[in-house]
């Protein structure tokens, strides 16, 4: 998803995830721990309900987690380490839990403090490439969340190459300049594309 400011991500975090709450879907939401209130307020606000991330088990909730404990785990960014966590909250979520759906959002804007760094740009696309196969095996809805007042076209436009769909101004597009292997080897792609079959 491309927003423009605060007031965008809010209302269409809160939109996608209390959708996931009325249909029954396990939600994941990432983004600054000083928002979850205010993201819980919104879905509450929404669907008459609170999101009860707390009880284990239940249909239609909502796990908050902040970068620290997701992306940015260990005070850096990993693409391997972060992929090694989705497959672990797939086991846990899916194998474990027995959930039929879920749902996944994540605001990137922690990425921008990141982004001078040498090779970073590059490894967050491969990233989001990975984790758009990745996504493909599971019963499940993503969405990675990417201020436009806040990144400029030397991350959108490798962002965008890695993905598929891209939401814009309230449509979700197929977006024509999706550009896998730009990201992956060869090898990786066969191994990633042929696991993602493998599992459907």
């Amino acid at each position: 998803m491309l927003y423009r400011g605060q007031c965008q991500r809010d209302d269409l975090m809160a939109e996608f995830l209390s959708g996931g709450l009325r249909t029954g879907d396990r939600c994941y939401c990432m983004i600054a721990s000083d928002k979850h209130q205010r993201i819980a307020d919104a879905v509450s606000a929404r669907t008459g309900r609170v999101p009860d991330g707390a009880v284990p088990g239940a249909a239609g909730r909502i796990d908050f987690v902040a970068p620290e404990g997701s992306h940015l785990g260990r005070g850096d960014f990993v693409s391997d380490r972060m992929l090694q966590f989705w497959d672990d909250w797939a086991i846990a979520t899916f194998d474990r839990d027995g959930v039929a759906h879920a749902r996944i959002i994540a605001d990137m804007s922690w990425a921008k403090a990141l982004v001078d760094d040498d090779g970073f740009v590059m490894d967050l696309a491969r990233y989001e490439t990975r984790f758009t196969v990745w996504a493909s095996r599971h019963p499940q809805v993503t969405a990675c969340m990417y201020d436009l007042d806040r990144f400029d076209g030397d991350v959108i436009v490798p962002i965008v190459r890695a993905h598929p769909k891209v939401w814009m101004n309230g449509v979700v597009l197929t977006n024509p300049y999706h550009l896998r292997s730009e990201y992956l080897s060869d090898a990786e792609t066969r191994e990633l594309t042929g696991h993602a079959a493998a599992t459907r």
